[in-house]
């Protein structure tokens, strides 16, 4: 997704023609979501780290509710699928594009982990 972005004057432009200060607020505001106030680095960490727990096949139980709520939010939004139970997804390829998306901007940006 951000390898989309086209760098102008110091600003990344995305394909629908909308400038954003870094990378970071392009993920965090047009494909997480997030309004960007609060704390949306903390929150893209989070992310991450529940996008690794899939990746890795580490799911939670169904009274885990904060990773039931993600696993129903990431298969609406299309990073994961699942089969007969929405909290054993698996990551597609929109998923594997966020989580490296995410790990390159941590690396070029210096997001605090």
């Amino acid at each position: 997704m951000i390898e989309k972005l086209k760098e102008v004057n110091g600003r990344f432009e995305a394909p629908d023609g909308i400038s954003y200060e870094d990378r970071r607020s392009y993920l965090q505001t047009d494909i997480l979501g997030f309004c960007g106030c609060g704390v949306p680095d903390e929150i893209m960490l989070y992310v991450k780290a529940f996008l690794e727990k899939v990746k890795a096949h580490d799911f939670a139980p169904y009274e885990d509710l904060p990773y039931m709520f993600l696993c129903y939010w990431a298969d609406d939004k299309g990073f994961v699928e699942h089969g007969t139970t929405v909290r054993c997804p698996w990551l597609t390829e929109l998923g594997e594009e966020l989580l490296k998306d995410i790990n390159t901007v941590i690396e070029i940006e210096g997001v605090l982990e």
